[in-house]
């Protein structure tokens, strides 16, 4: 394959567990920026194409050649990967283009804006050709596979395509492009359809999909998440860790019920996976931010001030989890060291406690652990 603008996707579990900006706008995007989860994702619509394509020599395409007026509705992705064709010794590359469609309605015009983007794709592989002086043997077009993910709620009735666009007579309908488009409703979409391949993306959109339910069925819900995303091989560690940060991220901007936060750390915490250790790290960092702001607007100030003891429990707890897990039992004068130290010193430690090689590294005092 020639070596795409954007750089070779690798996702380490430290990348996963990072925290998102711009959460509403980016989120499931940054979700499927794992080429693993864009995979399971076109499992769900298309498993037969799915197999055929080499999602681990995928490479994430810089898209800032789209204009920025045809990019306003929505956020996308472009991968390019091999496409495997039976019979054939060599693969052939495609691109795979996920336009992630969050309006609240269907937009009618979409069949006009997946034409102008595959336009543009084509147009920029024509200008690498000419950049390279390719031969005309070796300028072939990539085919494009579109998938439209919608979130919105409102039913998507509208066809993806140019036809009702126009008063157009039959005989002239031959002369319309045409082309099919993979297309994924997650509201109509059953919750056992999302659920049944036991996959990081299965259960993180199964939350998003009850989002907005009230918190008893959300917490039934985030309760099965967290167990299936544990079912998951320690090879698929990166996306547990990448499906449980968007969890308490989608819970932190969703919601703000520290309830939700709380269950989800604690499932976190529980969980066998290493990377657990920084996904506490971050809900205990939105669990702060959640009771500094609280404090902020003035509200509930004894609540908040409570949250803020619970945010700082939390933070001690996970501490003793790294120190016990990295080091061995901790002595009764290490312990007592921990629960006496404030919130500014168990903040130091922690970070330096996940990559230390001894416990003389973290810059505990007392007699050690054993």
């Amino acid at each position: 394959m020639e070596e795409a603008s954007g750089a070779r996707s690798s996702h380490s579990s430290r990348r996963s567990a990072e925290i998102i900006r711009e959460f509403e706008d980016r989120g499931v995007q940054w979700l499927f920026e794992d080429p693993e989860n864009l995979r399971d994702l076109l499992r769900l619509r298309e498993p037969d194409l799915a197999e055929r394509l080499d999602f681990r020599r995928a490479e994430r395409e810089n898209r800032t050649f789209v204009p920025a007026d045809l990019r306003k509705k929505e956020s996308d992705l472009i991968f390019r990967m091999p496409f495997r064709v039976e019979g054939e010794p060599v693969s052939r590359d495609v691109w795979v283009y996920v336009l992630l469609e969050h309006q609240s309605e269907p937009d009618p015009l979409m069949g006009l804006r997946l034409l102008l983007y595959m336009g543009q794709l084509w147009d920029l592989q024509r200008r690498r050709w000419d950049d390279t002086r390719a031969s005309t043997r070796e300028r072939r077009l990539y085919p494009i596979i579109p998938l439209v993910f919608y979130t919105g709620e409102e039913p998507w009735r509208t066809p993806i395509g140019l036809t009702h666009l126009m008063d157009l007579p039959p005989p002239l309908e031959r002369f319309l492009p045409q082309w099919e488009t993979l297309f994924l409703d997650l509201h109509k979409t059953p919750p056992e359809t999302l659920t049944q391949v036991a996959t990081a993306i299965g259960w993180a959109l199964r939350v998003l999909q009850a989002q907005k339910a009230p918190r008893v069925e959300m917490e039934r819900v985030l309760t099965e998440a967290m167990a299936g995303l544990d079912g998951l091989t320690e090879e698929q560690a990166g996306q547990w860790s990448r499906a449980a940060s968007f969890l308490l991220q989608l819970v932190f901007h969703r919601r703000e019920e520290r309830p939700l936060l709380d269950l989800v750390l604690e499932r976190a915490r529980q969980s066998r996976f290493r990377e657990k250790e920084e996904i506490v790290i971050m809900g205990l960092t939105i669990a702060e931010q959640i009771a500094a702001e609280a404090e902020a607007r003035g509200e509930a100030r004894g609540e908040a001030r409570g949250e803020a003891r619970g945010a700082e429990n939390e933070l001690r707890i996970t501490l003793k989890t790294i120190l016990a897990s990295r080091f061995g039992t901790m002595s009764p004068e290490i312990e007592a060291v921990v629960d006496a130290a404030g919130v500014e010193a168990m903040r130091t430690w922690v970070p330096l406690a996940l990559n230390a090689s001894s416990l003389e590294e973290v810059g505990i005092q007392g007699t050690g652990l054993h």
